[in-house]
């Protein structure tokens, strides 16, 4: 039986570990233990304690990890110690459907009734919340983040590091560059550059003042 620690004590990261608990295999292959999280004002989880803090926490073979976190950046701070270490990730999919063909890398997180389709790649650390759709020949960059309610059509091209809001709609064959935003609701018809917010629909370009 192995052990798994969840990054984050958040309230996502409380969210996971009611996730894992649902996945067939624990209990059985791994079990939740705890939270890695170095911050002191954090809600208190029966049973689940805070062992440490991801930066400096310390990993013992053969312990796996799931990196609870949205924003890609944090995902990439607070993975690397560990995975310097030789730590292990595991993909968190306790309902998903997952097509023919379709592929992911390590560390990906999903929620429940999440579908990808045929021949659709993931990258590593991509979190994928309930309810989304991800079509056929799709791609999705590492460290990226869909959120709820997303629908991507076939054969877009996410790139890393963005970040899509709930009820985004990516029209088939779009491409997003690394980095990017989307707003939530937005009805993305055309490509994206890197490192933009856009926000609408149709999704334009959005402008903090």
């Amino acid at each position: 039986m192995r052990n798994v620690y969840i990054i984050s004590a958040g309230g996502f990261g409380r969210n996971t570990a009611v996730v894992a608990k649902s996945d067939p295999a624990h209990g059985k292959e791994w079990v939740v233990r705890g939270f890695l999280d170095g911050r002191s004002d954090l809600m208190p989880v029966p049973g689940l304690p805070v062992v440490g803090d991801p930066l400096t926490y310390r990993y013992q073979a053969p312990d796996l990890f799931v990196c609870a976190l949205g924003k890609p950046a944090m995902k990439r701070q607070y993975s690397t110690p560990l995975r310097e270490q030789g730590a292990e990730f595991m993909n968190l999919m306790p309902d998903l459907h997952l097509a023919d063909r379709a592929s992911m890398g390590i560390g990906c997180v999903f929620e429940r009734h999440v579908s990808i389709g045929a021949d659709a790649k993931l990258g590593s650390f991509v979190t994928v919340l309930s309810n989304a759709i991800i079509g056929y020949d799709v791609t999705v960059g590492s460290y990226s983040t869909v959120s709820s309610f997303v629908f991507i059509g076939g054969g877009a091209q996410i790139g890393e590091d963005v970040v899509i809001h709930p009820h985004a709609t990516i029209l088939p064959k779009v491409k997003i560059g690394d980095g990017a935003t989307i707003g939530a609701g937005s009805v993305v018809i055309g490509n994206v550059p890197a490192g933009i917010t856009v926000f609408g629909n149709p999704a334009k370009r959005f402008r903090f003042k």
